[in-house]
């Protein structure tokens, strides 16, 4: 199986690698490289093979072993890829003949102009410019020159100051991949600019328009209000008939209520009175019914039936029939006794009716008069007329006696009660009268309340509705306030905003040149001094005219690539501020490959310290742990920096230098190494 074997001076750690590679070349072997047992097997294994390819060779050691070396020069192809920058290649080839005249050399010169411009035109081809076909064709020819202008330059500058410097193929690609980055981030920046600006403009007009729509609209507002408040004070003027005429309503009512008050007032006096009195008569009534209480129907069955009764009970008898207000029989004395001759025959007669206890209990007692209680007072004023004799004589109808004192005593009290009671009853009908009088008037009011009422509800619909004509009024005048406030405020900014709008959309047409000059210096001006950079650019620019791309002549790359705030913070991070140094500090944070600073003062090392703080990490090639620190480094993204670096790199920076980045679904990997 035939195989290549690649070996490029980068790889070269150790010069006896060379010596390996000679014997190669020369004889197609390394001596010794195999044991004999190893070489006994090579050959055993290669016998039939040879058999098959030379049957009359004999299979001897010495034939196999020469059969398995032409085997390895024939299936082994070695491609070596040196510099031939310094003196190591000429004392190599010294050194080692076989490198010469082992192999077939094939020196590889710059790019032509025509591959350069082809290329190019590969990678632009689908690239979006702001520009017509014919200068973004001019363009991809003018980044051809550029390549081969930089190329002659950096002959002049070895001749001038002995100082090499190269361009290479991938210059030329980190340059045109430049391009592309820069152009993007630059169109996006502007046009950010300007899309802010033709917003600006856009709002100022859509501004004056407003004023114009909103100044007939509060017209009409206006218009629309006045109507309103003529409703408004139509309804208020009926609002404040109606509320005259509630308010007399309410007046007469008033008159009403205070005459029945004046009413109830009086009889709550006369009925306070009244009770006052007859609570001094009270406790006898009360005794005199809880005596009654105790007669039952039996009693006065008994007594009834007593052939000759005891006088008192006649006598008491007597007196109940005076309070009843019946007949007595005709007056005469009684022989047996002083006094006059009791109407037992009438008291039976009472006594027999069914409702004689209930009548007792129930009795009227506003039926008593002045000549009841007159004839009722011969008979109090006997003796034996007390509830003490009438228990001992009359037994359980001894009541009646207490009975009869305390109706007796009762009418001294009524008969001065009667008049209030019959007052009270007068003013009670005065008071029925008033508060009929005070329900009719109460009714007009309340229907007088409710035409008030609906009068009210219009009226503050109508006040509403004003109200709400109003507020709108208000917005519309205060909107239109605000934006002639805007207009007349942002008048001067119009014409600054409308040129500057205008320059933004001449800056976009101008990118396709500026971000050319821009990607260029940041891909070849590094190794350069101040005079040759602006070598490079005076150059740059008269090609750019000779084949008209647009570009800003007065054109200031710190400014385009960066800003102040930012030279002011790399100046304070102690980056000298001087126009190289700036430069110099633009390459490194802006280029697409990573920055190499020659920096025998420790410039730049200080300031990059300083910049990154503790996020940097620092060693150098022959650490024993850079290999770890530098996986470290990839891993968690902190910035590395390589200190002391000869001319010579370990080939396991090769990938991270060359960004030979692998994409694993969202993130990048990278082989350092082996």
């Amino acid at each position: 199986k035939g195989i290549s074997f690649i070996f490029t001076d980068q790889e070269i750690k150790d010069e006896g690698f060379l010596e390996y590679m000679n014997n190669v070349l020369s004889s197609g072997e390394v001596s010794n490289l195999f044991a004999r047992d190893e070489i006994d097997e090579i050959c055993s294994e290669l016998i039939s093979v040879m058999k098959k390819e030379f049957p009359k060779r004999p299979p001897t050691p010495e034939n196999l072993y020469d059969y398995f070396l032409s085997r390895a020069r024939q299936n082994l192809h070695v491609v070596l890829c040196f510099s031939p920058v310094g003196e190591k290649f000429r004392n190599r080839s010294l050194k080692f003949p076989g490198l010469i005249s082992g192999c077939t050399m094939d020196w590889f010169s710059r790019w032509p102009k025509d591959a350069l411009i082809a290329v190019a035109q590969h990678f632009l081809s689908s690239f979006d410019i702001k520009c017509t076909p014919e200068v973004k064709q001019e363009v991809v020819q003018a980044m051809g020159v550029f390549q081969d202008f930089v190329a002659e330059t950096c002959v002049n500058y070895f001749e001038r100051y002995r100082r090499t410097a190269h361009v290479t193929p991938k210059s030329y690609l980190s340059f045109l991949g430049g391009y592309k980055g820069i152009y993007t981030q630059q169109q996006k920046q502007i046009g950010g600019l300007a899309k802010r600006m033709n917003t600006g403009l856009d709002k100022l007009t859509e501004a004056s328009e407003s004023v114009s729509k909103l100044s007939v609209e509060l017209v009409e507002k206006e218009k629309e209000l006045v109507v309103a408040n003529k409703k408004a004070a139509e309804v208020l003027a009926e609002v404040t008939v109606k509320a005259q005429a509630a308010e007399k309503v309410k007046a007469s009512v008033q008159v009403v209520k205070d005459k029945a008050q004046a009413i109830v007032d009086a009889i709550a006096v006369d009925k306070a009175a009244a009770e006052t009195k007859l609570e001094t008569a009270r406790p006898a009534l009360e005794e005199a019914e809880a005596a009654l209480q105790t007669i039952k129907p039996t009693h006065i069955a008994t007594v009834r039936k007593l052939g000759k009764p005891p006088h008192l009970i006649m006598r008491i008898m007597d007196c109940v029939l005076l309070l009843f207000q019946k007949r007595l029989e005709q007056l005469t004395m009684d022989p047996d006794r002083p006094g006059p001759k009791p109407s037992w025959g009438d008291s039976l007669k009472m006594m027999a009716q069914t409702g004689f206890l209930s009548g007792l209990q129930n009795f009227p007692k506003d039926t008593i008069n002045d000549e009841t209680v007159e004839l009722l007072q011969p008979y109090f004023e006997m003796e034996d007329y007390t509830l003490e004799v009438a228990k001992k004589v009359c037994g359980d109808v001894a009541g009646l006696c207490s009975w009869t004192r305390a109706m007796a005593s009762f009418f001294a009290v009524n008969k001065e009660v009667l008049p209030l009671k019959a007052n009270l009853a007068i003013q009670e009908v005065k008071l029925q009268k008033a508060t009929a009088e005070l329900n009719e008037a109460q009714a007009k009011l309340d229907e007088k309340e409710a035409e008030l009422s609906v009068v009210r509800k219009m009226y503050e619909a109508a006040m509403s509705e004003k109200q709400a004509l109003q507020d709108d009024a208000d917005s519309c005048k205060r909107r239109m306030e605000a934006a002639s406030a805007l207009i007349s405020g942002l008048s001067g900014e119009k014409e600054r905003w409308t040129k500057q709008s205008k320059e933004f959309e001449a800056q976009l047409g101008r990118l396709v040149g500026d971000v050319l000059l821009a990607s260029g210096f940041l891909s070849y001006s590094g190794p350069f001094n101040q005079e040759f950079r602006n070598i490079l650019l005076d150059s740059w620019k008269n090609e750019m005219k000779t084949r008209k791309i647009p570009f800003s002549t007065n054109l200031n790359l710190i400014d385009m690539l960066t800003d102040a705030a930012t030279v002011g913070e790399w100046s304070l991070q102690g980056l000298p501020n001087d126009e190289l140094s700036v430069q110099n500090g633009i390459i490194v944070t802006k280029a697409t490959r990573y920055p190499l600073l020659i920096d025998p003062q420790g410039q730049g090392k200080a300031w990059i310290k300083k910049k990154e703080g503790s996020e940097l990490k620092m060693t150098t090639l022959n650490h024993k742990y850079f290999r770890q620190f530098l996986e470290d480094a990839l891993s968690v993204g902190q910035a590395l920096l390589i200190e002391d670096v000869g001319e010579e790199l370990d080939p396991c920076l090769d990938n991270v230098l060359e960004k030979n980045f692998i994409k694993s679904g969202s993130t990048l990997k990278v082989k350092v190494g082996d």
